[in-house]
């Protein structure tokens, strides 16, 4: 992972932000300092990459809400201590965005295993190049409805959707 002082600094100033208004497990903190979002927005200014902000990363088209965006930082972080991710455990995600959540739960399950699914080809595309780019090679990356599941990796410790979902789906 290619990283610079600058984003190092902006990354550790957003992560002390994150902490001062809620405590995560150090496990968490660890992977939100490890991981370069930055590396996962491309074309994006540093700043704005360590923002506590959702960035879009695709529009919808006459809709008024983006296809996908890249998730605020601090709901990330309280979606990962509530996942409870451990090494070892094995991870489905539903909806890869930029691929950044995924590489959080690369480092936080350490030996384990992380497949992202993702309904849009682009959208899956990104995420397999940043996922690539940054090291994390060992990620699955799966195009295909998220409601289905992804069985071919099953079964699975801990499932994260983070994407609205209504029900939860027998599939998972």
């Amino acid at each position: 992972m290619s990283q610079t002082p600058v984003a190092d600094q902006l990354r550790n100033r957003l992560v002390d932000a994150i902490l001062a208004e809620r405590p995560v497990p150090a496990t968490v903190e660890r992977a939100m300092r490890t991981v370069p979002r930055d590396a996962f927005l491309p074309g994006l200014k540093l700043e704005n990459a360590y923002t506590d902000q959702a960035v879009t990363i695709k529009d919808n088209p006459g809709k008024p809400l983006p296809l996908s965006c890249a998730s605020v930082p601090s709901v990330v972080a309280m979606m990962l201590d509530q996942l409870d991710p451990r090494a070892g455990d094995d991870i489905l995600e539903i909806r890869a965005g930029t691929g950044y959540n995924a590489a959080l739960l690369a480092e936080l399950v350490a030996h384990g295993s992380v497949t992202t699914v993702d309904i849009d080809p682009d959208v899956a595309l990104h995420a397999r190049t940043r996922l690539n780019a940054t090291g994390y090679e060992h990620v699955t990356v799966i195009e295909r409805d998220g409601l289905l599941g992804a069985p071919e990796n099953a079964p699975y410790d801990r499932i994260i959707a983070t994407v609205g979902v209504w029900d939860i789906p027998a599939t998972w």
